[in-house]
């Protein structure tokens, strides 16, 4: 039964496949929008992962909260931070204010003496003493104390204050207004400062965050009050949903515009929807083995590959055109051996195949990368284009209905250039000499005009840059760009090279190579440095003795400072703190980002943030001087200066170069693929020709009209690579008569005219990436077509006419 019924067979095969593929993307589909996920691991010379996201600065949220009176801005900030603090994706939220009454700063407060730079020998010196000790009676007579009443007997030379102004500090130098916020210099916003606990790059966190934000925001019902919210992750997440927004519009627009053309050529709606099945079952199990294969699905790769998918479009747009009854050919022609459809597709299957076979060997070439990002692009479009062939040969013909299968399709409403059906022959000299001058413009393009710029690509209003560096401005951030890192061996060794680094980069600030600098040191000494703080504390009987002589005749009571004695004492026997006993608290939440584990767990690293880079070189430079050379112990510590926009760039660059070699390994074995099936080597050669000549024309077009050539002008030019390989391959076909050729000509034309349309309106979009798409596939179909059609077969192009 099954081998008289061998659709039957297919159909049930092509079911169950679909099916298995829902549940694999139900029960373990993950999509990932991060960008680290499909860039390339950016590693450092020591092994270290620079992940553009992952730096202190790519984790910031910049919050103003403007309108309204100051009281009533100074109250939302503080409602917003109680709302937020204890988010599970907020790793901290500050606004400025210090409260020594909060319990959360306790252990800061206990800890002050390990903590607190100013303690050295020389602070509590009988001169010293007296000088706190006169300034603590100042407080006592004043209505706005320096030092809060209550902490005076604890805490006379106000360390407590110290370290809290240092953690303060350690977010940002902002200046505090009158409430005891941060605001701006001209006190018209209150200020507040959000790290995120994932990844500046983690788009979807970064896009729930500021929604959580928003409405945190709302939920203080001040309608005179107005939220701005700044940072690189509010410029990505827009940058994304502009994007989306102009896709889903530009792809309604294209899709019904394709339905139309469809409908006014075929003249019938069944090629309308049924050209759709074999594209929307490619990218089912496509996504469904990537998936299998990564345990995830990027979603870059996913929009890449569905783009490039275009390609399988044109596989039924074949079989549709090749089976019209011919012009005057009566209804009901079918065969005997199961319908016009059906012969068809076995007919074309071995051009089908050969177009689809070239497609995937390109695509698995990229597959076999270890490029993460482009191994999961690979491998999404060999097995589309694959399950798309393979549809378009055994399901779509049981698709449509009988009387269709047997009678064939009406005759194509698809006039052509009689230019087209017999061109002259000095057309394919004119062909020869362009591809001459294609090769000369780009081989003179020097620099080649590449763009690594990410930030070009995005769409991002001037306003909102402008409000990022303001509120940046503001707040006394450190540069997004720019950052030292510092790798060891333990948190200790990474503490002790930040502080060892300090002179140096104070040198650099006198030389306004840049304007400030803070790392984790700042926030955690060292254990080294916490020993020696401790050895500077003096015996508890020397500390009365320089108290009494020092209070004389200020108005202190006997014993006033003895809660200050018992402090000292208990920090000479303290623990010293090591990052990883810290409590949750402020303390912790500051330090994190500045000091981490490495992935790998081999080792630590310590983040220097840096302020007003105005000389990067000159950071380089003194960077790779060996600036630890001078401290034995920490030999082998490494430290380099990270430029996080020249890192993202880098990743477009591997992608990129990757990509080429790919490309080229793959049109190497494409042309054996060729050589090895047809056995014609004059055929392989107009078909690679073609395909050369059609990339080499669009590329020189593109530099002609002074186009940077972006990641995504590549993956336009992978697509078109996919497209010419059809058309030459089905223009390069022998056939039997003209009636054949010319309705191969049609259904070339019919397949360039449908991707025209679509990437057309694409081209026309006011994004650039969107823009740069849809001009490159449109070029690039328009000379691929032409070189495909030229190079066709002198005896074809003379029968055809």
């Amino acid at each position: 039964m099954l081998r008289r019924h061998p659709s039957r067979v297919a159909l049930t095969l092509w079911l169950a496949a679909l099916l298995l593929a829902t549940l694999t993307l139900t029960l373990r589909g993950e999509l990932v929008t991060d960008l680290q996920g499909f860039a390339p691991d950016p590693v450092s010379a020591d092994g270290i992962a620079l992940d553009p996201g992952a730096g202190p600065a790519g984790r910031m949220l910049l919050l103003a909260i403007a309108g309204g009176e100051a009281r009533e801005r100074a109250a939302a900030s503080d409602a917003l931070v109680a709302a937020l603090e204890d988010a599970p994706d907020v790793a901290g939220i500050h606004n400025g204010r210090l409260d020594p009454d909060d319990p959360a700063l306790d252990f800061l407060i206990e800890h002050r003496y390990l903590l607190s730079p100013r303690v050295d020998a020389e602070h509590f010196s009988q001169d010293r003493l007296s000088e706190h000790l006169e300034a603590r009676r100042d407080d006592l007579a004043s209505a706005v104390p320096e030092l809060p009443r209550e902490l005076i007997p604890r805490d006379p030379t106000a360390q407590a204050r110290v370290v809290l102004e240092q953690l303060a500090a350690s977010g940002g130098q902002a200046t505090t207004g009158a409430e005891g916020v941060w605001v701006t210099p001209d006190r018209g916003r209150a200020l507040l400062v959000l790290r995120s606990t994932a990844d500046g790059m983690d788009l979807d966190a970064q896009a729930a965050l500021i929604e959580r934000t928003h409405a945190a925001f709302s939920a203080i019902d001040e309608p005179d009050l107005q939220l701005q919210i700044a940072g690189p992750a509010v410029i990505a997440v827009d940058s994304r949903a502009t994007i989306r927004g102009e896709v889903t519009w530009i792809t309604a627009g294209a899709s019904v515009a394709l339905a139309l053309l469809l409908l006014a050529v075929f003249r019938h709606p069944h090629p309308v929807w049924l050209a759709a099945v074999p594209l929307a079952s490619g990218i089912l199990i496509a996504a469904a083995v990537v998936t299998l294969v990564f345990g995830h699905l990027h979603g870059i790769a996913l929009a890449f590959g569905i783009t490039v998918l275009g390609i399988a479009l044109d596989y039924p747009l074949h079989l549709f055109a090749h089976a019209q009854r011919g012009d005057g050919e009566p209804s009901g022609d079918g065969r005997a051996d199961g319908g016009r459809l059906p012969q068809v597709a076995r007919e074309l299957w071995p051009a089908i195949a050969l177009g689809a076979g070239s497609t995937v060997l390109v695509y698995a070439l990229m597959a076999m990368t270890g490029f993460s990002g482009m191994a999961q692009l690979g491998l999404f479009v060999l097995t589309g284009v694959a399950v798309a062939a393979v549809v378009t040969r055994w399901i779509l013909p049981t698709l449509v209905p009988t009387r269709l299968q047997r009678e064939g399709l009406p005759p194509l409403r698809l006039p052509l250039p009689t230019g087209l059906a017999q061109p002259p022959a000095i057309a394919r000299w004119g062909l020869a000499l362009l591809g001459l001058a294609a090769i000369a413009v780009v081989a003179s393009a020097d620099p080649f005009p590449w763009e690594d710029r990410l930030s070009a690509l995005h769409p991002v209003p001037e306003d909102q840059i402008a409000l990022d560096q303001d509120l940046r401005s503001a707040l006394g951030l450190p540069d997004v760009r720019h950052a030292l890192l510092v790798s060891g061996d333990t948190p200790e060794q990474a503490l002790r090279a930040s502080e060892a680094l300090t002179p140096g980069l104070e040198a650099l600030r006198e030389t306004e190579a840049l304007d400030g600098f803070s790392h984790a040191a700042n926030v955690l000494p060292s254990r080294a440095l916490q020993r020696e703080r401790q050895a500077a504390l003096p015996e508890p009987d020397t500390l009365r003795e320089r108290l009494e002589v020092a209070s004389a005749g200020l108005g202190f009571r006997d014993g006033a400072f003895e809660p200050f004695v018992n402090d000292i004492q208990t920090a000479r026997q303290q623990d010293l703190l090591e990052p990883e006993g810290l409590p949750d608290g402020p303390l912790r939440n500051a330090l994190e980002p500045l000091l981490q584990p490495r992935d790998d767990d081999t080792g630590w690293i310590a983040w220097v943030r840096l302020q007003g880079v105005h000389d990067p070189d000159a950071l380089t430079r003194w960077a790779e001087d060996a600036p630890l050379a001078s401290v034995p112990e920490l030999d082998g510590v490494g430290i380099r200066h990270i430029d996080f926009f020249r890192a993202s760039e880098e990743l477009v660059i591997g992608f990129r170069v990757e990509a080429l070699q790919r490309l080229a390994l793959g049109m190497v074995a494409v042309a054996l693929l060729l050589l090895v099936v047809t056995r014609a080597p004059g055929r392989s050669l107009r078909i690679l020709t073609a395909v050369g000549t059609g990339l080499l024309l669009t590329l020189a077009t593109l530099i002609l009209l002074g186009i940077q050539l972006s990641l995504f002008h590549l993956i336009a030019m992978l697509l078109i690579t996919g497209l010419c390989l059809d058309y030459a391959v089905f223009f390069s076909r022998p056939l039997r008569d003209a009636a054949a050729r010319l309705r191969n000509l049609r259904s070339v034309s019919v397949c360039a005219l449908s991707t025209l349309v679509v990437f057309g309106l694409l081209a026309l979009s006011s994004l650039p990436v969107l823009q740069a798409m849809g001009l490159t596939v449109v070029l690039g179909v328009v000379f691929s077509f032409l070189a495909a059609a030229l190079l066709a077969p002198e005896a074809s192009r003379r029968q055809t006419a």
